[in-house]
């Protein structure tokens, strides 16, 4: 996003240095560099913008600890040990089991946990297996980073439904 206002900034300033560079006389050379200076901030802007329009909306991080999921500024944890069965399958569709896009995390004393991994550039089935391997594979989950320990450690007041920034 810096990229793309730095971009578009520098477009601009080029842009209105070349017009000033036509209007002189015999200006025209340095009007052709300012204005393909303008071009090239034009797609170096574009560029980003098409990044910035392919990013996820929503972000999916593995801790050893806990499963984070923040989709927009809602953010859901689930800690490891409370996780429980992990299906694609529609809540309580038993005994018609019909398997949707969504993924549902089963937890323990808290409301189930459902998400669509397309939001986070992933395949359901992976998606899946990857938090069911987390969830029963304690070696593998110690190759992940740690959660904000910093801020874990630190008293800090419940916010739900927004986005929490850990303050280092």
């Amino acid at each position: 996003m810096t990229l793309g206002a730095a971009a578009l900034g520098w477009t601009a300033v080029f842009g209105v240095l070349s017009v000033g560079a036509f209007n002189l006389p015999e200006g025209a050379v340095a009007g052709v560099a300012l204005a393909l200076g303008a071009i090239g901030g034009a797609v170096l802007a574009a560029r980003a913008a098409m990044q910035l329009l392919s990013w996820p909306p929503a972000r999916l991080c593995f801790f050893r600890d806990r499963l984070l999921v923040i989709e927009g500024r809602h953010e859901m944890r689930a800690v490891w040990t409370a996780v429980g069965a992990v299906t694609l399958s529609e809540p309580d569709s038993w005994p018609q089991v019909r398997v949707t896009d969504r993924l549902t995390i089963q937890l323990r004393n808290e409301p189930a946990l459902v998400l669509r991994p397309a939001a986070f550039g992933l395949e359901p089935a992976a998606c899946r297996d990857l938090i069911v391997r987390l969830r029963d594979e304690p070696k593998l989950r110690a190759r992940l980073p740690e959660f904000d320990s910093v801020r874990d450690l630190a008293i800090s007041p419940v916010v739900a439904g927004e986005l929490i920034e850990p303050r280092l």
